[in-house]
């Protein structure tokens, strides 16, 4: 028996990993993709111990970068998520942290003319068919890795990222609230009825307060082992899948649809004690947030969400907006989350939101090619 390898760049992009792939690497096929997929990260398997994965949906992740063929970008980014206990590889959304690494990408694999001091990349992300437009620091030729920016969820500092997702209202639904509400009333089998605002904005979001499911709001990966909480999570999640159409039945979203919506849990600025041990001010912060990613907290928190929910803040009608209360003019949103705090700049026309902007930093971390088993 043999293996096949593949040409690849591992690199981390905000608070994710993933492995890159040119598409001219890849099989033609593309109904091969998703078992070389897993057996690159080593799914199924709770260790991911004969892969690259990193056994969090964090870690887990592959980009699929090519020339764009259309002329307002430059290249296109298809992202994958691999999921680490079922043998399922999910295209149906975006990863905004990974989404971060495509720019330093393209420009160091030659897709795009490096150009001093800051190159700007137009990303088409195809899963959502949105553009991110990222503006990378270069020099010599080459994207910027060291650098005095600091984003909570990763060590030390880095060359600062500037990400825009640009009209990214309706990435996957074509409407900024799904249902067509700015809230809605979800009756949750064996839990009872709970409120929620369901935004599309980056990516689908289902988000509703922490005191609504018993929870502080505060917690950090031991809500992963509250079994009751983290099921009455994903029931919610579920129906909200069901109600955007990816599912049809909510029970069946667990299986076919892992990857979205994703779920922010909100709450009142609180202060609190993050994954590194640091102290977190109430102050600091317009909402706390913890986010919920493929089943399990999300230690930090995906820049989709983080659009998301700047967005919903600032739309009167949501329960976002009724815990931030932001002023009219604030466009900066800053919350709360498992590795601090973070900020989204959100530029809204009415309710139309023209751009999220968000700060990042990325590098390679290795390449070379990875060995798969035939």
């Amino acid at each position: 028996m043999y293996m096949k390898k593949y040409p690849c760049v591992y690199m981390r992009g905000g608070t994710s990993k993933g492995i890159f792939f040119h598409e001219k690497d890849l099989p033609e096929d593309k109904t091969l993709w998703d078992e070389i997929f897993l057996k690159v990260m080593g799914t199924p398997d709770v260790k991911q111990i004969d892969g690259m994965g990193g056994t969090v949906s964090s870690t887990s992740k592959i980009a699929v970068i090519s020339p764009s063929s259309r002329e307002d970008a430059d290249v296109d980014y298809n992202f994958f998520q691999v999921d680490i206990v079922i043998p399922r590889v999910d295209n149906s959304s975006n990863c905004g942290n990974l989404s971060s690494a495509v720019g330093p990408f393209a420009i160091d694999e030659g897709l795009v003319q490096a150009v001093e001091p800051i190159t700007v990349v137009r990303v088409l992300n195809t899963n959502t068919n949105k553009i991110i437009e990222e503006h990378v620091r270069v020099k010599d030729g080459r994207a910027m890795v060291h650098g005095d920016e600091e984003i909570k969820g990763v060590p030390g500092t880095g060359s600062r990222i500037d990400m825009y997702f640009e009209k990214p209202a309706g990435s996957k639904t074509g409407k900024l609230f799904p249902t067509g509400n700015k809230k809605d009333i979800f009756d949750v089998p064996n839990y009872g009825s709970i409120e929620v605002t369901f935004i599309d904005c980056a990516n689908p979001v289902v988000c509703f307060r922490a005191e609504d499911i018993g929870i502080q709001g505060t917690e950090l990966v031991e809500l992963n082992n509250n079994k009751d909480v983290m099921e009455h999570i994903e029931r919610i999640r579920g129906m909200a899948a069901e109600r955007a159409g990816f599912v049809e039945n909510w029970e069946d979203a667990r299986k076919t649809s892992t990857s979205i919506p994703k779920v922010a849990i909100i709450s009142k600025p609180q202060d609190y004690v993050d994954m590194d041990g640091n102290e977190v001010k109430a102050e600091d912060m317009d909402m706390c947030v913890r986010a919920i990613s493929v089943g399990k907290l999300h230690k930090a928190c995906p820049m989709t969400v983080a659009v998301a929910i700047g967005s919903a803040s600032k739309i009167e009608g949501t329960i976002i907006n009724d815990i931030v209360k932001p002023d009219k003019d604030q466009d900066i949103i800053a919350f709360g989350h498992a590795s601090g705090v973070t900020k989204v700049d959100v530029k809204l026309d009415g309710e139309e939101v023209i751009k999220g902007g968000v700060t990042r930093t990325a590098r390679r971390i290795m390449d070379g090619y990875v060995y798969v088993r035939d």
